[in-house]
């Protein structure tokens, strides 16, 4: 688990953590109780609606604390020194000659030296300027998650632009029905029990929730066609750039777009990449960059 002390990043977390209350708040006080007072709609509307926005905020969390992939500092050090105990703890045959071979071409086969962090970097690893270290398969630094969105939590981030987004709206829409079925006799009706000054104010919380239901809905549609066309492209928004900027291009590997989804959101079942559960890394990612469970910055 990591976590990073930038005073940006840890505002727009909390701004991001403040609208869902506030949305939450605005949907059970002004909108489903007056409008299903009686009704096990009510209940069922509430219910929906609170489990998006839980699973939003535990995607959310896991986004900013998990991991994305930072290569430890000091990497040919403890590749090199890890090659040689094993060497001298193994019993040498032509089977573990090979082994030995297929795990170093593995761990070396066109790393690089980072210039600012000098970190022995995997292909693919970029060097992020906020967080000051390199991330593998890094696509862009999010201030709303306060992290990186690299090759481990790049699922989690993708769960919660989906969760926002169908929270954005299923808020909407309980808008729209709430003022479809409004009466004016009602707990918030200009001729209910607390007459006009509260149903002034369900008319400002119902402006200010379509603002917010609004502009998050748009921004996190517009972010999640950007990072699936990178996932299906193979190619993050860092390597899109630099590709753009030098003219060069990378051979890809051709696979189908659902073998994509399947590296970012693991192997399991197509419902189990909806939930915000950890993924087993493959033997690759474990040989090749041990993770460090501490880093703070």
């Amino acid at each position: 688990m990591i976590f990073r002390r930038d005073p940006c990043g840890i505002l727009c977390a909390a701004i991001t953590y403040a609208s869902l209350v506030y949305a939450d708040y605005v949907v059970i006080n002004w909108l489903v109780i007056p409008t299903f007072p009686d009704s096990p709609l009510g209940a069922i509307h509430v219910a929906v609606f609170n489990t998006l926005l839980f699973l939003a905020l535990v995607a959310h969390t896991r986004a900013m604390l998990t991991d994305p992939g930072i290569v430890p500092i000091n990497k040919n050090t403890h590749v090199n020194n890890r090659r040689l105990t094993n060497a001298a703890m193994r019993p040498s045959s032509d089977e573990d000659d090979d082994s030995d071979s297929d795990r170093e071409a593995m761990m070396g086969e066109d790393w690089s030296v980072c210039t600012r962090c000098e970190s022995f970097r995997p292909p693919r690893a970029h060097h992020c300027r906020v967080c000051r270290r390199c991330v593998r398969k890094m696509d862009h630094h999010c201030p709303w998650v306060n992290n990186c969105v690299g090759e481990f939590n790049q699922k989690y981030f993708l769960q919660f632009l989906l969760y926002v987004a169908l929270s954005s709206a299923y808020a909407i829409g309980l808008i729209i029905t709430a003022w479809l079925y409004h009466d004016e006799h009602g707990l918030t009706g200009a001729k209910g029990p607390y007459g006009i000054p509260v149903h002034h104010k369900k008319i400002l919380h119902s402006i200010f929730l379509t603002i917010e239901s609004a502009l998050f809905g748009m921004f996190v549609l517009a972010v999640s066609c950007d990072q699936l066309q990178a996932i299906f492209n193979d190619e993050t928004a860092v390597e899109s750039v630099q590709r753009r900027g030098s003219r060069a291009y990378r051979q890809r590997r051709m696979r189908s777009k659902c073998d994509q989804l399947r590296e970012v959101c693991g192997h399991g079942h197509w419902f189990i990449w909806l939930l915000p559960c950890s993924t087993t890394r493959s033997e690759r990612d474990l040989v090749n960059f041990p993770q460090e469970s501490h880093f703070t910055v």
